[in-house]
């Protein structure tokens, strides 16, 4: 709070002591208790191997976004599988639904909505989100939307 209130835009959270160093597990709870303390972003660290790994982190704390450190040696390709991993939320969810439509016909959507929710679970702006998901009725507005979404992460991201 106090380098919030000192006009920190942004602060980055690692999941271990100094005296840990490399030993042990970064502790998600903390970083998930400081999420919840402020109002700026916040940036989790620690244990950030593999794509699953950040969506885990995400998920697990409602940091912002995550930071890379050791996961990047000897591994370059990690920023892009952890890209691909995050934006596979959108286009599964959009494979399912297609499917479910398919084969249930239009009014499966209403359906496809809590699966939407549970997909967005944890994804930074998701509760607003999952409010409009509520209200779509065809799988048009759903694209439509998640679409709209993954723009606004991947305009978030250039800033």
């Amino acid at each position: 709070r106090m380098a919030e209130e000192s006009g920190a835009a942004m602060i980055t959270i690692h999941g271990r002591t100094r005296e840990q160093m490399y030993s042990g597990t970064a502790d998600r709870d903390i970083i998930a208790k400081i999420k919840a303390a402020v109002k700026i972003p916040v940036i989790g660290n620690g244990d950030i191997f593999t794509g699953q790994n950040a969506l885990d982190m995400i998920k697990q704390t409602g940091c912002d976004g995550v930071m890379v450190a050791r996961g990047a040696e000897g591994n370059p390709f990690i920023f892009r599988e952890i890209k691909a991993t995050l934006a596979n939320i959108h286009y599964a969810a959009i494979d399912h639904a297609e499917r479910l439509t398919r084969s249930r016909g239009d009014r499966a959507i209403v359906e496809m909505r809590k699966h939407v929710s549970w997909y967005l679970s944890g994804m930074h702006g998701s509760a607003a989100l999952r409010g409009r998901v509520n209200g779509i009725t065809s799988l048009e507005e759903l694209k439509e939307l998640l679409n709209e979404y993954l723009d606004t992460v991947k305009e978030k991201e250039l800033h």
